[in-house]
């Protein structure tokens, strides 16, 4: 399915941060999984300045001025980034928006340098999955933190 024709990407500014922090909460809740057990705690603190500038990156897309989407980016190695934070305000899912946010954050770790992607993702998010397998992630071993349980999924981006 292709994106909303006024759907559009671009960087994380500052000023997005209440948004960018609602729809976070929206998918964490959506996941089933507790604000203190995300274990990207602290990532959106402050107004996300781990996401302004080097090779962390955090995309947001907008819908007629309202930010819908979100996806980030963080460095985890010198040849391999993160992705994180990939969220879809219900009312616009199945849209192709998750998608094109994956594709525009998988571009962007290219230009970083990056060769590797991972993301870890739960066992029940099964749009998720189908969306990262799509797109060429594999998993690559089933992870536990505290008592939630994660999908570490990984693709070569080159």
């Amino acid at each position: 399915m292709e994106p909303e024709q006024e759907f559009v990407i671009r960087d994380y500014k500052p000023t997005d941060h209440e948004a960018v922090v609602a729809l976070n909460r929206y998918g964490l809740a959506a996941a089933g999984v507790p604000e203190d057990a995300d274990i990207y705690s602290g990532d959106l603190d402050g107004a996300g300045e781990g996401y302004l500038g080097g090779r962390s990156v955090m995309l947001v897309g907008e819908v007629k001025g309202d930010i819908v989407a979100m996806g980030g980016l963080r460095e985890i190695g010198d040849t391999d980034c993160e992705v994180l934070r990939m969220r879809v305000r219900p009312e616009h899912q199945g849209r192709g928006l998750g998608r094109a946010i994956l594709e525009a954050l998988e571009a962007r770790a290219r230009r970083l340098g990056y060769t590797r992607a991972v993301l870890v993702t739960g066992p029940d998010q099964h749009p998720a999955i189908d969306l990262y397998s799509a797109s060429g992630y594999e998993q690559v071993e089933v992870e536990q933190y505290g008592g939630l349980i994660g999908v570490r999924m990984a693709k070569q981006l080159s």
